[in-house]
């Protein structure tokens, strides 16, 4: 509807509106009697899909620490928001019953390490006395065969005197008589002769001396000749016998008492053998006892340990459940003063937090793990990641979730807190239009452009949206001014007059991305 006349002054008016940690651009609008438009200049934009999720932060990860055994508390040193290290003491139990039963246990160990050590004495003597069997049936054996060998030897001697002497023997005793016979007379009659001379005065007394003594010494081997030449004809005497018999006899009764020494030794052996078997068995038992008292004290010196309950792991206090003089028993906070039963302290890790953006499922397929995620809180802005697609949909809501991790290295971001989030699709930039700037009444998509103060239809190619904004493959460049609203009242050829400063001016706060501007469109 256009209408050209002179008459009409038109009123010029420029109005520039900013955003403010928005992609929706705002404006602000002079009224006068013309249509007003408002038109942007172009540039190039990321092209980004903004989907308005919301979520509350997390921590990223979230570590319950309990008590480990019952007990009373005597002491919480944690408090809520407190950073602590690994380690770090929160809260302590009363040790006075687990000493006492550590002072028990610590006697019962010294009397079971006692009785071990007497089984090991009584082992000991056991084996000692096996050794000393051993020896005494080793000392039996010889005495043994030695008594045997004097048997043999008595028996021969016996045998010896019973048979009595050999023809041969006989001879040899009449030929040892017959040569002391004919000696005897050799020097009988020497001596005769001597003590003849000696008489006369022809030999020295000396000379007769040595004469008759060499037939004394005659006669004295002869009488011994002539007794054995008699023992060896008549035989052994009585008396003879009875040595020879007696040696045998005492030879027999050594053999029984080695023998009887032998089989003494040997049930030493097997008593020993038994005590030693006894012993070991004793043995056993005192170990047995010995490590039962052993587990029993290292029970209770765990138990101790555990009376102190420390951080797992390093990070903020996110919980607190527990109180001086509460009961506790373990893994949990007991329900004492707390009157709960939850855990005593839950720490998580907030250098890095993490949030869950309710996804429709329709739209999931554009998600993926490793993509980026742009976070704001107030006027905070920060990259995230997502980390995590989950696999079910939320039976309540058909979403799906997507957790997403953004770093918080100076903790500044508190876990509870809600943070507004949009996706990065591409990292590609273009050119970016309202959708109501873009006409598509024809056959093909135009704008109009700022020429000179002069509405030009400009014919688009159109590509995908992005929030409510068509990305412009053609037909733009940058710099161009186009009218973003209002566009559906021009035509072809009006004129766009930018307005002088004077009147009432609204403005509002300039965005990084784009400025828009109002203007009156007349003939």
């Amino acid at each position: 509807m256009k209408q050209k006349s002179s008459s009409i002054l038109i009123a010029l008016l420029l109005v520039v509106s900013l955003t403010a940690c928005s992609t929706e651009p705002s404006t602000a609008a002079v009224q006068t009697t013309s249509n007003n438009v408002t038109f942007t200049t172009v540039k190039q934009q990321a092209l980004t899909v903004n989907y308005n999720l919301s979520g509350t932060l997390t921590a990223y990860s979230e570590v319950p620490v309990t008590f480990r055994t019952a007990g009373t508390v005597t002491s919480v040193k944690g408090e809520i928001g407190q950073q602590v290290t690994k380690g770090a003491v929160l809260a302590t139990l009363d040790t006075v019953d687990l000493n006492l039963s550590l002072a028990d246990a610590n006697q019962s160990v010294a009397a079971a390490q006692a009785d071990l050590s007497s089984a090991s004495a009584s082992l000991k003597d056991a084996q000692a006395s096996k050794q000393n069997s051993l020896a005494t049936v080793s000392s039996a054996n010889a005495q043994l065969e030695s008594a045997q060998a004097k048997i043999e030897s008595a028996r021969v001697s016996e045998q010896s005197v019973l048979s009595g002497a050999r023809s041969q023997e006989k001879a040899q005793a009449q030929n040892a008589v017959n040569k002391a016979q004919t000696a005897y007379n050799q020097a009988k009659v020497e001596a005769t002769r001597s003590q003849t001379l000696a008489s006369n005065g022809l030999l020295t007394q000396q000379e007769n001396e040595q004469a008759q003594t060499a037939l004394a010494d005659a006669t004295d081997t002869l009488k011994d000749a002539q007794a054995k030449l008699s023992l060896t004809l008549e035989g052994a005497s009585a008396s003879e016998r009875a040595n020879a018999a007696s040696t045998v006899k005492e030879a027999q009764t050594g053999i029984a008492n080695a023998r009887a020494t032998i089989e003494q030794a040997r049930a030493g052996v097997a008593q020993a053998e038994a005590g030693i078997a006894q012993s070991q068995a004793g043995i056993e038992k005192a170990k047995a006892s010995y490590d039962q008292a052993v587990i029993a004290k290292n029970k209770i010196v765990l138990s101790l340990s555990y009376t102190t309950l420390k951080a797992q792991s390093s990070g903020v206090i996110l919980e607190k459940n527990v109180s001086v003089g509460q009961t506790v028993s373990a893994g949990s906070s007991g329900g004492g003063a707390m009157g709960g039963s939850s855990d005593p302290f839950v720490i998580g890790e907030t250098t890095r937090l993490k949030v869950l953006l309710p996804i429709a499922d329709s739209e999931i397929s554009q998600w993926k793990v490793g993509q980026q995620v742009s976070l704001s809180l107030y006027n905070d802005v920060r990259t995230g990641k997502v980390t995590k697609l989950y696999p079910q949909t939320n039976e309540s809501t058909g979403s799906i979730n997507a957790e997403v991790t953004v770093n918080n290295p100076k903790q500044d971001w508190k876990p509870g807190q809600v943070v507004k989030a949009s996706r990065q699709a591409t990292t590609q930039k273009g050119i970016l239009l309202p959708v109501e700037a873009v006409i598509s009444t024809g056959d093909k998509p135009y704008v109009f452009r700022n020429n000179k103060g002069k509405a030009v239809q400009t014919f688009v190619t159109v590509g995908e949206s992005y929030n409510n904004q068509y990305l412009i493959k053609s037909g733009l460049h940058i710099g161009d001014q186009v009218v973003v609203q209002g566009a559906d009242r021009l035509f072809n050829g009006d004129t766009l007059t930018t307005p002088t400063k004077k009147g009432n001016l609204n403005t509002t706060n300039r965005t990084t991305t784009e400025d828009k501007q109002e203007v009156t469109a007349h003939d």
